[in-house]
Formats: C-alpha cells, structure tokens, sequence
C-alpha cells in the first residue's frame, strides 16, 4: 500500500473493466472496420465507393443488423409454432388449413407456391434429406458461435468477441463456423444436392411462368434504350463525374425491374382466380370429408356426403369468390400486421420471381 494518503487502491479509470488491454468496441466500429477493409481488398472505383459510402452504410448496416437479431429468433420460433401446428391437425383438417390460405392469399406468392410444388414432384425425399443435414449443421454452427460469443480468455469481465478488430473477428467466427461442421463432404454433398434439386426446379418454373418471363423481357429490351436516351441527360447534372458511366446501367437495370415489377403483378391477378378455385374446393373438401369421419353425413336436410351431394362445390365456389375479392382489395399482400409475420416469405417470392425471370447465364 502506498505511503501517499492521496493515494488508495480503488482501480483508475484505466484499470476498469472494459478498458484493459484491447478497448470495449461497438458494432458500429466493427462495420466501419469491416468496410474499410473491403475498400482496400477492391477494384479502385469500388474502394473509392465504398469509402464515399461508408457515412451513410455504416449506420444503415447497423440498424439492419440489430434488427436482424431482434427479430431472427422470434420468426423461427413463429416457424416452429407453425410446423407444430400443420402437423398436428389431421389429414382432412390440414388440408382444408392450407386451401384456405390459397384461397385468401395464393395469389401473391404465385412462385413460392409453384416451386413447393416442383420440389414435391422432383425428387422431395432427396431434397428434404438434405434439408435435415444443412440443419443439423447449422444448428451445430450455431451453438458453437453462442457458446464462442460468452467466452472471456482474458479475464477481464467482457467477452472476447466485443473486443478484437473486425477483420480478426471475421477469420475468429470463420474458424468457429468450420470447426462445428465435423463433416464437410457431407455438408458440401447436401448443399450441392439441394443446388441441383433447385436448378431442375427453376427450369419447370420458367416452363409455367413462360409468358410471364417474356413480357418482362421483352417490354424492357424495346423500352430500355428510350430509357437511356430520356433519362441520361436528366440525370448528369446530379450525378459525381466519376459515376457518370454507370448511369446506363442503372437506368437499364431499373427499366428492367420495372417491368419485371408489372409482368408478376398480371400474373398475381391470373394465379389469384386459379388458387381461388383451387383452395376454396381443398377447404370445402377437407372440412366436409373431416366431418364425415366424425360421423356427421348431414346438415339439416343437405347431404354432407362428397359423391352424393354438390354442397363441395357450392362452399367452395362461394369461398374461391369470397377469396378473390380479398385478394383483389388487398392488393394480393397481407394486411397488417400479417405483413409483418409474412415479410421472410416476401423476400423468397420475390427471389424465386427475378431468378425464374433473369436470362440464364
């Protein structure tokens, strides 16, 4: 103990937790890190993008990813919740679920529904199969990350990840990642199946959806190049020197969305009348073979019996008309807050649409 009655034993504010050794930093720190890094790993006019860029990617980047991880396990516990649902309702019951789903809001994931369906017609025993390994080893990634996240080397009361560099970060949770995976041949042979699988998937998709696909082609090949004409000189005075070559690119890519954009929402009109049809006879149907099982064969003097009776067909139709005119008033989307719940299927139909849709390379 020192001599000095000034001086005590209490820790300065150097001697802290937190600040001995590597400082504390924050995500914020870590993006910028990891951009700034990116810029010198690019092409000149990338890196010189990517650090003109770096004010407003950082907090975006960073907002982004808080809510990815506020809101990632709340929709895979809503997607356990989902799967235990489906599968504890009967066959009958189950299918009546599902046509009414299709019924209200086929039409509006038109693509995610048609793929379902290819994969159940090309080779789902081998693609579900997969599925299960990819998420054996995900789930394995995942607990050795978390279990990553909590540890403390050096002592000092704060974890170890919120401490190092970014880019020492990066290569730390790489390493972590790879060393879960106990083996790779078969995680890299499910992968490469589920890729196959796919392919084989995405060509009966542009079969189906094939007017589809040349409407948005062919719109966007006559009109792009007006485009560029129209809109090139608009634009110029806006836009830095250095970015001035890409701007028909990005006028072209735009015009191509555009019509990509209104291709598929035609074809939401079209599938919105087919799930309609399709899904109000699956739940007139289920609901009534259900019943049957129960014992009940009649509805005061209306037989409830499928061969014996239209009363399928009249609740169905009248469902498929009920359904439609939901689909058309909303727009074919969800209402909020379904859209809420709905936004990771958003992302997958509109994935599924622009590769279906973009030229083969």
């Amino acid at each position: 103990m020192s001599d000095d009655p000034k001086k005590t034993d209490e820790p300065t504010p150097d001697d802290t937790p937190g600040t001995v050794g590597r400082p504390l930093l924050t995500q914020e720190d870590r993006i910028a890190a990891l951009i700034d890094e990116a810029a010198k790993r690019s092409p000149p006019q990338l890196a010189e993008f990517l650090l003109k860029a770096s004010p407003i990617l950082v907090p975006v980047t960073s907002t982004a990813v808080f809510i990815l991880n506020w809101v990632g396990p709340l929709y895979f516990k809503l997607g356990q919740f989902i799967y235990w649902f489906l599968s504890s309702l009967p066959w009958d019951l189950l299918q009546a679920v599902l046509g009414l789903c299709l019924c209200f809001f086929g039409g509006g994931y038109c693509a995610t529904i048609a793929a379902a369906e290819a994969f159940l017609m090309h080779g789902w025993p081998t693609t579900h199969r997969n599925l299960l390994l990819v998420y054996e080893d995900v789930l394995a990634m995942h607990e050795a990350q978390t279990a990553d996240d909590k540890k403390d080397d050096d002592g000092d009361g704060i974890a170890d990840v919120k401490q190092i560099p970014a880019a020492e970060l990066v290569d730390r949770k790489i390493r972590v990642a790879a060393q879960a995976v106990k083996d790779p041949q078969r995680l890299a042979t499910a992968i490469g199946g589920l890729y196959t699988g796919w392919l084989s998937v995405q060509a009966v998709l542009r079969i189906k959806f094939a007017r589809t696909i040349q409407v948005a082609v062919t719109c966007a090949t006559f009109v792009e190049y007006y485009a560029v004409k129209a809109l090139m000189p608009m634009l110029t005075p806006f836009v830095g020197k250095e970015f001035v070559h890409w701007l028909p690119t990005v006028i072209s890519s735009w015009t191509r969305a555009f019509f990509v954009y209104w291709a598929w929402k035609m074809q939401e009109v079209v599938s919105a009348f087919q799930s309609g049809l399709r899904g109000g006879l699956m739940f007139s149907r289920g609901l009534m073979n259900y019943l049957n099982k129960k014992g009940f064969k009649k509805f005061f003097f209306l037989s409830l019996e499928g061969e014996s009776s239209h009363v399928d067909e009249i609740v169905g139709y009248a469902i498929a008309a009920l359904g439609v005119y939901v689909q058309w008033n909303l727009g074919f989307g969800m209402p909020f807050p379904v859209n809420i719940i709905m936004w990771p299927m958003d992302i997958v139909e509109w994935y599924i649409r622009v590769e279906i849709t973009k030229e083969p390379v």
